[in-house]
């Protein structure tokens, strides 16, 4: 009962305000009535009686006040009068109210659109069921160790399939590509070869059909193939009758079986087509051990825990290695979750980006802290009088938190609008290492986000002032002594202090934004091995079923060579197995003949690479030693092979490698390899050192995964079309697939450091701009308060250029704290970003140095205009104004 009289009397306050004021007077009037008759029962006159009722009483109003301050809702109703009293002052000061919101809309709508993204990507669970227990099993040298994992044996997963007790369950996928073919439009897809039951993994059913059964995930079961949604609805039109029909992939007939759901990118987002992993492998490959092309995932038993799954699989991979010695390289197996692997890569730069964005942030609220310190002086006299009537401190305190609070709400409002704006700029920026399994966009959690920090931010912005602007000296105050109304010298040192700090913080973003850029222009000059301009490649692959035996294979390579090097405006034509930079690579273990062999958990690798005798002119890459490969090696001539440098110097240090002999565990055939030349090194990766590469010629191991890669002057996209037709013009059943020029595979590799370096870099000019205006706004608000002491100054001799540099060495000496304060920061929080530098040392002096001097003159940029007004000043003017 008390309850629901709470929940009335709170409706009353908030809704029938008049009718509940009405009701109190006419309570107040019957009290002094009663009491007026009670007097002049006492004898006094009727006059006497009610003034000496109203005596008694007290003051109406301060009653009213009292009964309503007890009223359920009074906060509310206070709240209501705070706002509406906010809202006039706004309206007074529009400048004052734009500049404030502009500011903070700039800080709150980065932190919200890079907020957008960190919760999609690293804070929203993935979209399957109970995500949280799906994870990715990886083999590893060492237990625990991230940084030496490596993909899956055949054999090693069967056996963890088979002896774990920690997984519901686990599964296996390879991701091979495809052609599709049988049609007059042949085209290459990504595929996923899978473990049957991976729909069920990940807590998902088929949109259309059946997923594979385990009596479809073996060799020599029927071929049956499962749709991609897009693949689906592109070249099927979205035929709902699919199920049970025919394609052919590389030449073989595929009965299908089932359509994906939409918009799942497992294993990965452009694969177009499943099919049951044990078909596309011999049973005697499924029990290899040393070779590794699987990735593994698995879902963990309800109350298996993250930790007891990595003691098992390490325990479990201990007992294989004893069992296969010289096959088994794997020591343990590492258990991730499927989140964190997915995010693994772009998680640095997104907490880097979020931390930036959050310093940007704070310096909007001490710009604005500092606007509302400089207003509070300008409302001295108002918050004076206030305090000298009565108002009570907390009372104003809370009314000044009112007004900053609604400025920030104002703020992320309009910083919606910025975040969207940000967010197109970011999603076109970012690079592929950007998983969207999650949609990127402004849901609930993100207004959340934007609303608490907001809030937190008025309070943040808003307690320093507020606190600050009630500890006045009231006498001249009242008075309106405007020079010793003002609030202080500790209101003056706290300005002084924010704008220290913003300095240092605008120091610690220009010094991140400066070692990006570095390291981009360092990216973008770094020798790469080889040359890009005027070279378009094309990959071909060929269908091992169409074209059975090898000297076939080396014949179709043979006959497309011959057509583009007899093609009008091809310089040179080549082929490589994987191009640089495309993160495609193939290594192989070998020993040197004449040093004794090495077990296999020891041995070394390299990458392997196919190439035509022409590949290494296309490129530009040098001959250093020997010779690289000729028409004459081909099958059945003495077996060659050439080494990068790198893996000369590492392999055969001080000594020459020419004549000497590998052998290379690649194939049935193991005979030795002879060294014949030495190759200049490429980048496979652009931000790493280059690896130990060997490079065979095709002729002598085929290979039917080429790429073709032509050298000329033509036009890229007329040369394209003439790959494309010379390959269909020999077999029109083969794709021509990722066609692009050499220099579009380097401006790729370069998009994640773009992303970083551009991102960074619009935040640190935010900052730079927001320090300026700051330090611009302390000094102009010094100037005016001191328009007196400058004129007394002049009356006395003072020249303009005394005062202009009293102006300016007071605000340079803001600025040198503040670079002082930000070097030492960021000696200490860039060393957090080396994840995201190339080339280029967390304290690199130069970068440091030159933002600092950046700072240094955007700090007495920011005085000029001040200091020149200040010297500009008319003694007698100054003087007849106080």
């Amino acid at each position: 009962m008390k309850l629901l009289s709470y929940l009335r009397q709170l409706l009353a306050t908030v809704f029938h305000r008049s009718r509940s004021d009405r009701e109190l007077e006419e309570e107040i009037r019957s009290h002094i009535a009663r009491q007026t008759e009670d007097f002049e029962r006492s004898g006094f006159s009727r006059e006497e009686a009610q003034r000496r009722a109203r005596i008694a009483f007290g003051s109406p109003e301060k009653a009213k006040e009292n009964v309503r301050e007890e009223r359920p809702g009074f906060f509310l109703e206070t709240l209501a009068g705070d706002i509406r009293f906010a809202l006039r002052i706004f309206r007074k000061s529009p400048g004052f109210t734009s500049v404030a919101i502009f500011t903070l809309a700039l800080g709150i709508g980065a932190n919200t659109a890079i907020f957008s993204v960190v919760d999609a990507v690293l804070l929203r669970p993935l979209p399957y069921a109970e995500p949280d227990r799906i994870v990715t099993v990886a083999e590893s040298n060492r237990p625990y160790d991230l940084p030496s994992r490596n993909e899956v044996s055949a054999g090693n997963f069967f056996d963890w399939r088979l002896r774990n007790h920690v997984f519901e369950q686990i599964g296996a996928v390879h991701v091979p590509g495809y052609s599709i073919t049988g049609t007059d439009r042949p085209e290459r897809v990504q595929g996923a070869a899978i473990s049957a039951g991976m729909l069920h993994l990940l807590g998902l059913r088929p949109a259309l059909g059946r997923e594979f059964e385990t009596a479809d995930d073996r060799d020599g079961a029927p071929p049956v193939v499962m749709l991609a949604d897009e693949l689906w609805r592109r070249r099927f039109a979205g035929d709902t009758s699919i199920i049970g029909k025919t394609m052919y992939l590389d030449t073989k007939p595929y009965t299908i079986v089932g359509v994906l759901p939409p918009g799942l990118i497992f294993p990965a987002d452009r694969a177009g087509v499943w099919l049951p992993l044990e078909q596309m492998h011999t049973r005697q490959e499924m029990h290899w051990y040393a070779s590794h092309y699987l990735d593994v995932y698995a879902r963990l038993r309800p109350g298996v825990t993250l930790a007891e799954a990595n003691q098992e699989m390490t325990r479990i991979a201990a007992q294989i290695k004893q069992e296969q010695p010289e096959s088994n390289g794997g020591a343990a197996a590492l258990v991730i979750p499927l989140q964190e692997d997915l995010t693994g890569e772009i998680r640095p730069a997104l907490l880097t980006l979020l931390t930036a964005v959050g310093f940007v942030l704070l310096i909007a609220s001490v710009n604005v802290a500092n606007l509302l310190l400089v207003r509070a002086s300008a409302r001295t006299k108002e918050l004076a009088t206030r305090i000298a009537l009565g108002a009570d401190k907390v009372r104003l305190i809370r009314q000044m938190l009112t007004e900053s609070v609604m400025l920030s709400l104002a703020g992320g409002g309009a910083g919606l609008l910025v975040a969207n704006w940000t967010r197109g700029i970011l999603v076109a920026l970012s690079p592929k290492s950007l998983p969207q399994f999650n949609v990127i966009e402004t849901d609930g959690r993100v207004l959340l986000f934007t609303f608490i920090v907001s809030v937190s931010t008025g309070l943040l912005f808003g307690v320093l002032p507020a606190f600050g602007s009630t500890g006045l000296n009231l006498a001249p105050a009242l008075h309106g002594l405007s020079r010793n109304a003002t609030p202080g010298r500790t209101t003056h040192r706290l300005r002084n202090l924010l704008v220290v700090a913003e300095v240092a913080i605008s120091l610690v973003l220009l010094a991140g934004a400066g070692l990006t850029i570095r390291s981009f222009l360092q990216l973008r000059h770094a020798h790469l091995g080889f040359r890009s301009d005027h070279t378009v490649t094309a990959r071909i692959t060929i269908p091992k079923d169409k074209y059975s035996r090898e000297e076939r294979v080396v014949a179709f390579y043979d006959k497309i060579l011959e057509r583009m090097h007899a093609t009008p405006g091809v310089e040179s034509a080549g082929m490589i197995s994987y191009l640089p930079l495309t993160g495609h690579n193939f290594d192989n273990s070998f020993d040197i003949v004449g040093k004794p062999p090495r077990p296999y958990s020891d041995r070394d690798y390299a990458l392997v690479r196919f190439v035509d005798p022409q590949y290494f002119d296309v490129l530009g890459i040098p001959v250093l030693a020997g010779r690289g490969t000729t028409e004459h090696d081909r099958w059945g001539a003495p077996r060659s092979v050439i080494l990068s440098e790198s893996m000369a110097k590492r392999f055969f240090p001080g000594a020459n490698p020419i004549g000497q002999h590998l052998v290379v565990y690649m194939g049935e055939d193991q005979s030795p390899w002879e060294i014949v030349g030495i190759v200049a090194d490429t980048r496979s990766d652009i931000s790493a050192l280059p690896e130990p590469t060997m490079y065979f010629a095709y002729a002598q191991f085929p290979y039917r995964y080429m790429v073709l890669t032509l050298r000329t002057h033509a036009e890229p996209g007329s040369m394209l079309d003439t790959m494309r037709n010379t390959v269909n013009s020999i077999d029109p059943d083969l794709p021509v697939y990722q066609t692009r020029t050499l220099a579009e595979f380097v401006r790729e590799e370069l998009v994640p450091w773009r992303f970083s370096m551009t991102l960074l870099a619009g935040f640190a000019a935010v900052a730079l701009v927001l320090a300026g205006a700051g330090i611009y706004g302390v000094m102009a608000y010094l100037v005016e308060q001191r328009t007196h002491e400058v004129g007394v100054r002049m009356a006395l001799g003072a020249r303009p250029s005394d005062v202009l540099r009293l102006v300016v060495a007071q605000g340079a000496k803001l600025a040198f704290l503040g670079v002082l304060a930000g070097v030492a920061a960021s000696l200490a929080l860039t060393r957090l970003m080396s994840s995201l530098l190339f080339n280029v040392s967390s304290t690199d002096p130069m970068t440091l140095s030159a933002v600092a001097l950046l700072l240094v003159v955007v700090a007495l940029a920011a005085c000029a205009i001040p200091a020149r007004r200040a010297a500009n000043v008319d003694p007698a003017v100054a003087l007849r104004c106080e």
